[in-house]
């Protein structure tokens, strides 16, 4: 079996242009920029859902003081004992 040489022509790669390069250059630096936003995003609005739900249990603490005082003043004249047991209860700090 004999081996041959095979010449074969193929034309040679071209150099990309400069414009299409910035093309490219501009596309990752944008998929790259989209994917860093994302997920500061989904951190900030986890975040602002956190602050949100504190604030809300912060209110509702507040109303449920501001009821029970409310209820001691309304027992203050006919019960008070029972409007100093409350007033005590709105004014705890411990969490039940």
């Amino acid at each position: 079996m004999s081996v041959q040489k095979v010449n074969v022509l193929v034309p040679p790669l071209r150099d990309m242009s400069p414009g299409a390069a910035w093309l490219v250059t501009a596309a990752s630096w944008l998929f790259v920029a989209v994917e860093r936003i994302g997920s500061r995003l989904a951190a900030s609005l986890e975040a602002s859902r956190a602050r949100q739900a504190a604030d809300r249990a912060a209110r509702y603490d507040a109303r449920s003081r501001m009821e029970l005082m409310a209820l001691a003043r309304r027992y203050e004249s006919t019960q008070p004992e029972f409007a100093k047991d409350l007033y005590a209860a709105a004014r705890s700090d411990r969490q039940i």
